[in-house]
């Protein structure tokens, strides 16, 4: 049994940072080695966590002490670092979504298995009091079944312009549209099993994009159907012009006994529900930090092998339904699972 995490943090942007920030809270765990394209980054954040910085991956995860990698690149980078990690017996965590196709996530899947070691996703989500106790509700039959799961999220062009590339991130209906899927998969407990949407490049031919050569869906609606007659849909545009944010509104439950609404930022989730009597009731609030219960529950999963809620199949899942709703946008017809 691993008793001490030596970690090796691939790529140092914000996630590369949110999760180094995790690593350095658990005493069970030190950061020996962080690597990045960008030599800058990778030694501002090798000076603040006192570690090895590379530019190079397949050096930093040779690093003696290194026994888990955060893998915190662009999409199509994931199956390559893991693949490498786990054929090293690294454990590994990794940022969502799993990869750009499911032949990826497979060998990603297979990796892990045949070397033995943990493939965790960060769907930080899943990493929430509020949610277990949202999912605890759905299974009681307090808030009746079926429930439609609305969620929306809109924004200006992405400032990280690889965002969107269809070869490098996938666009929204991948990158972010993942996160609803998992949480539907989780919350609702039940196979999805029909997906439709409708999807444009509202972005396409602005300046700040134009050097990308495959440029992504930036706008979509997804409707997913579940075998329990539940639904979710969510509505996404990364394609608006510069500054036009607009405030981003909770995500909503349609259900038979009222109307709940979920708020998520990391450190505050909170659900509430609006009964009959239209007053609103708190049901759960917690001001834990997502991401840092995750890392927590990662460490936990390799030190003492207590379940992980998010692992390889489930990232598979999520790119399932995101890859079949960029199906249904190409064909115009909604695609059954």
């Amino acid at each position: 049994m691993t008793e001490h995490l030596g970690i090796c943090i691939v790529g140092c942007g914000f996630m590369g940072q949110t999760h180094a920030r995790g690593w350095a809270a658990i005493p069970e765990a030190q950061i020996v080695a962080v690597v990045d394209l960008i030599p800058e980054r990778a030694q501002e954040l090798a000076r603040q966590f006192d570690c090895d910085h590379y530019l190079d991956f397949t050096e930093a995860i040779a690093h003696p002490e290194v026994n888990v990698v955060s893998v915190c690149v662009p999409t199509y980078q994931h199956a390559g670092v893991t693949i490498a990690a786990a054929t090293r017996g690294l454990h590994v965590l990794c940022e969502k979504p799993i990869a750009l196709t499911l032949d990826q996530a497979d060998e990603m899947i297979a990796a892990a298995q045949e070397n033995q070691v943990k493939l965790g996703l960060g769907f930080m989500r899943r990493h929430s009091s509020v949610v277990a106790d949202l999912k605890a509700r759905l299974a009681s039959g307090e808030l009746g079944r079926p429930v439609l799961y609305h969620a929306s999220d809109v924004r200006e062009l992405r400032p990280k312009r690889v965002m969107h590339d269809a070869n490098v991130n996938g666009g929204p209906v991948i990158d972010m549209a993942v996160h609803l899927i998992d949480l539907w998969n989780t919350i609702f407990d039940s196979p999805p099993v029909a997906v439709t949407a409708q999807g444009l490049t509202i972005g396409r031919g602005r300046p700040e994009i134009a050097h990308i050569k495959d440029q992504a869906i930036d706008t979509a609606t997804i409707i997913v159907k579940y075998a329990s007659g539940d639904i979710g849909t969510f509505v996404v545009s990364w394609g608006l012009p510069s500054k036009v944010n607009p405030t981003q509104h909770h995500d909503q439950i349609f259900a038979p006994n009222g109307l709940a609404e979920l708020y998520y930022a990391a450190n505050q989730q909170e659900l509430r529900l609006m009964h009959e009597n239209g007053l609103w009731q708190t049901l759960s609030i917690s001001h834990q930090d997502m991401y840092q219960n995750q890392i927590r529950s990662f460490a936990d999963w390799v030190l003492n092998n207590e379940p992980f809620p998010a692992t390889g199949a489930d990232g598979k899942l999520a790119l399932q339904v995101a890859l079949a709703a960029l199906e249904s946008i190409r064909t115009g017809q909604t695609i059954q699972l």
